[in-house]
């Protein structure tokens, strides 16, 4: 065990709930060569337009134990009233002592009638006082994670079978304003995104002029063009989170989702 491991770990996702999707959330707390299957605490955080921010504590988690839930169990209001895109918090905290357990893993899973996709969470990072605190140098995991952290790029697609958007979400309580780019390196432009309101989550469309300096490629199923997306450095923090989002351009169903 690091005495520098952090108290809770967090990650910051989003959610779909609609007549015809909805959301499954996978997790496996794991602390490295820690194999023993202790107590572990995981509470699920719900937020966005038109809904108060609201806290579960799920039972039963355990060390090196894979566990999940259907997010409208959890949430009642996704089963009713509530529809469209949200943020979700998930944090885990180890109930003996400091655990690192920045090596967790989480997923979205979005179910419809007609298929259903899985995607992997931003890395987990510390959470509450600890997320200031410098993260040790020594251990592998730590560094893997760390590698992670600074893999920000992600590439927007358009063709006949692919439309991009960006997410962003934000669970703090006020106001925060990202810093996007798109292009490559000297090269590289500001996407205007706006303003992510507090304790939301949004979803804005990458525009066809995005791709109008684009090269297209010729491929088997006909032109596509592809732009790199990029976050600034320092819009990433414990509480925001940034993905992009591939849908259908005809039935407008997600098909894939990339952590930024």
């Amino acid at each position: 065990m690091d005495r520098a491991a952090p108290a809770a770990v967090k990650t910051v996702m989003f959610c779909l709930s609609t007549s015809s999707i909805k959301t499954r959330v996978h997790f496996f707390p794991t602390a490295g060569a820690i194999t023993s299957h202790q107590p572990i605490t995981c509470v699920l955080s719900l937020f966005g337009k038109g809904i108060e921010k609201k806290s579960v504590m799920l039972d039963g988690g355990r060390l090196n134990q894979p566990d999940g839930v259907r997010l409208e169990e959890a949430f009642p209001t996704l089963r009713n009233e509530a529809s469209g895109i949200f943020g979700l918090e998930i944090q885990l905290s180890s109930q003996q002592g400091r655990v690192n357990l920045l090596s967790s893993q989480a997923a979205i899973e979005l179910v419809s009638p007609q298929a259903s996709i899985m995607y992997y969470s931003a890395p987990f990072v510390a959470d509450g006082e600890d997320a200031a605190a410098p993260e040790p140098q020594g251990d592998l995991s730590q560094r893997l994670t760390a590698a992670r952290r600074r893999s920000f790029v992600g590439v927007g697609v358009q063709d006949a079978f692919v439309t991009t958007s960006l997410v962003m979400v934000n669970c703090t309580n006020e106001t925060v304003r990202p810093s996007i780019f798109h292009g490559v390196g000297e090269e590289a432009q500001s996407l205007p995104v706006g303003n992510i309101s507090p304790e939301s989550a949004m979803e804005i469309p990458l525009e066809e002029s995005l791709f109008k300096k684009t090269a297209p490629h010729e491929c088997l199923w006909g032109l596509s063009r592809a732009e790199k997306i990029s976050v600034g450095p320092d819009s990433l923090t414990p509480h925001t989170a940034f993905y992009v989002m591939y849908r259908d351009p005809v039935s407008k169903r997600p098909v894939s989702v990339c952590a930024l």
